[in-house]
C-alpha cells in the first residue's frame, strides 16, 4: 500500500508543474482512440493554420502557436506505465474544476484487448495471458470502470464536460469532428478542410505513416515493424475483441460491470 502512494504523490504532483495554462483537457483510458482523435484535430488545425504536417500530434504547442485554447491530451493517471491498481486510482478532480473536459470513451471489450498488446509488445510491462490480463487489478477491467465511474461521478466539477465515444467518432467522424473544435471553442473549420483530416487520418494512412516514421514520435511508431500486434495503430476496428476474448472471459467482463456499473459503457 504505502509503494502505491509514494508512486501517485509523485505522479500528482509531476501533473501540476506540467503544461502550464492548459484551458482544454482531452481525457481517456489507453487505447480508446485518442492517437486518432489527436491527428483529427491535428490536421484540421495544421490544414487552417498552415501550419507543416509534422505539429499534427503535439496538441499542446500546435494550440499554442495558433493562439488557440491551450490543449492537452491526458489519460490521468490510468497510463499502462504507471499502472497503479484499480483501488489507488485518484478520484479527486477538483484540479479540473477552471477547466473544459472531453472525455473520450470506447468499448471496454476492445480497450482491453488492445490494452494487452501495449502491455505486451509495445511497453513489455506483462507477459501472462490475456485471460490474466483481463483480471489484473492494475491493467484490467476494474480498473478501465473505475476510470470511467470516477469522471461519470464528478463530471460536473469541469467548467464544461462532453461525453464522447470513439464508436460516434467512428460512425460519423466530420460531425463528431466538428462539435469536437466547437467545444474547444476553437474556430469553425470548414466541412472541405474537415474531410481533408478524416482522410488524412484513415487507418489505412495512419498505418503507413506510422511505419515511415512519419512524425518521429513514439506516439506514431511501432515497436516492431515486423509485429503487426506491436504497431500503435493496431487495427482500428470497434468489436474486434470477438476475435481474442473466450466466452469465458467475455461473461466475466459482463458480470463485472453489471457488479459495479457502468454508466457511461452502458449509454455508448
Amino acid at each position: 500500500m504505502r509503494f502505491w502512494y509514494y508512486q501517485l504523490r509523485k505522479q500528482v504532483a509531476k501533473r501540476r508543474l506540467f503544461l502550464p495554462n492548459t484551458q482544454n483537457y482531452i481525457i481517456s483510458y489507453p487505447k480508446s482512440g485518442r492517437t486518432w482523435l489527436r491527428l483529427l484535430i491535428g490536421k484540421a488545425l495544421c490544414e487552417q493554420f498552415a501550419v507543416p504536417d509534422k505539429m499534427a500530434l503535439n496538441t499542446y504547442e500546435l494550440t499554442k502557436q495558433t493562439s488557440l485554447p491551450l490543449t492537452h491530451f491526458s489519460h490521468d493517471f490510468s497510463s499502462i506505465l504507471s499502472s497503479f491498481p484499480y483501488p489507488y486510482y485518484p478520484t479527486d478532480k477538483s484540479v479540473y474544476k477552471n477547466h473544459s473536459i472531453l472525455f473520450l470513451t470506447r468499448d471496454i471489450r476492445d480497450v482491453l484487448v488492445s490494452s494487452y498488446f501495449q502491455a505486451t509488445r509495445r511497453t513489455k510491462q506483462y507477459n501472462r495471458h490475456l485471460s490474466d490480463f483481463i483480471r489484473d487489478e492494475r491493467f484490467g477491467v476494474k480498473k478501465i470502470i473505475t476510470f470511467y465511474n470516477s469522471w461519470h461521478i464528478h463530471q460536473t466539477i469541469p467548467n464544461k464536460f462532453l461525453h464522447l465515444t470513439y464508436e460516434d467518432l467512428h460512425e460519423n467522424p466530420v460531425g463528431r469532428l466538428k462539435t469536437v473544435l466547437q467545444f474547444l471553442d476553437f474556430p469553425e473549420i470548414e466541412d472541405a478542410i474537415l474531410k481533408t483530416a478524416v482522410s488524412f487520418a484513415s487507418f489505412d494512412n495512419m498505418k503507413q505513416m506510422e511505419q515511415a516514421g512519419i512524425f518521429e514520435t513514439e506516439k506514431l511508431l511501432p515497436a516492431n515493424n515486423f509485429d503487426p500486434e506491436s504497431f500503435k495503430v493496431r487495427r482500428g476496428v470497434i468489436g474486434g475483441y470477438k476475435e481474442y476474448l473466450s466466452e469465458a472471459d467475455l461473461l466475466y467482463i459482463e458480470e463485472t460491470i453489471a457488479e459495479m456499473g457502468c454508466p457511461f459503457f452502458e449509454q455508448s
